[in-house]
This record gives C-alpha cells, structure tokens and sequence, in this order.
C-alpha cells in the first residue's frame, strides 16, 4: 500500500487506556496459567496486575542475582520485563511470544532493591504486539525496553474458550 493511504484504514489497532473486559473463564483461567510460571517462582518475583495489553510484576534483588562487581545483575531486570511483557501480551487470551526485545541500563540496582516492571502495550496488529517497560526501585527509572511479541493463531485452552466476537477483536 502507498505511504500516504488512509492510516485509519490500516491494521494497526489504536491502543486504549482502558482495558477491556475479558471473558471471566479465560481470566481466570489465564490468572492461574500467569501465576505459575517456573521463571517468575525462581526469581521470587510476584505478579501485581495485569490486564490485556498491561502488566506489572516486582521482584527483591537477591544476592544470587548480582553479578562479580556486587551489583544487580542485568539478567534480573532483563527476565523481569520479559516476564511482565509475556504477561501483557498473552493477556488477551491468544498466544504470543517475544521475537525482540532491547533493554537501557539507566542505574545500578543491588541486593535488597525492589523491583518494580511495568509494560504497556504501544500498538497491537493482527501479527504484532509493541511494548514499552519501566523497570523502577522507588519510583527511580532504572531500566527501559520496548519489545516486539508475535502474535500466533493459537489460543490459550483451546478457541472455544473465547466468544467468537473476542477472537475477532483481539
């Protein structure tokens, strides 16, 4: 399609601030499925929220996750967003997995800080999620990342958990 084309027309989902609502049994069902992912247990991190397209997960800093200087690892704040954003993105019930994600270290962070990552969703297709994490200790940014997530044509426990009316939004 020419560049210049009617962008409203296009595929390119405008992302609300509200979420929508979910249908109660693949809530539900995806808020066990969240909560007991290996990853996310391993770290002690604790999923807070989430909501289609959102997701907010904190985790302490350990010392198992430092590195030889002392200081929080990177990998931490790495697999805390990962975390968060696969959260975000398969919370509209469909699967979705990250195909890139590039990560900003603004500050240290040692052991004893709690992290605290957040993702929002920047634009949704039909194939593509693009998101946007914080990574804060007290409110003080410590790391950025925006992520890109494919979305496949599977869905969580199986299509007829979804209306056909969700599946064909979301």
């Amino acid at each position: 399609m020419p560049v210049g084309r009617d962008l409203s027309a296009g595929t390119v989902n405008s992302v609300s601030n509200e979420a929508p609502e979910l249908p109660a049994n693949g809530r539900a069902r995806l808020e066990e499925l969240f909560r007991a992912d290996p990853l996310m247990d391993q770290l002690g991190a604790e999923l807070l929220t989430w909501s289609p397209g959102v997701a907010t997960v904190q985790a302490t800093v350990q010392v198992s996750h430092t590195n030889f200087l002392g200081g929080g690892h990177g990998g931490i704040l790495f697999s805390l967003g990962d975390i968060a954003m696969s959260f975000a993105s398969n919370g509209y019930g469909r699967q979705a997995v990250a195909t890139q994600i590039d990560i900003s270290y603004h500050r240290g962070v040692g052991p004893g800080d709690l992290v605290t990552a957040t993702v929002t969703e920047i634009s949704r297709t039909r194939r593509f999620g693009h998101h946007r994490v914080e990574l804060k200790v007290n409110e003080r940014l410590v790391a950025t990342a925006t992520g890109t997530t494919y979305r496949t044509d599977e869905w969580h426990f199986g299509a007829e958990v979804w209306p056909d009316e969700w599946r064909e939004k979301y």
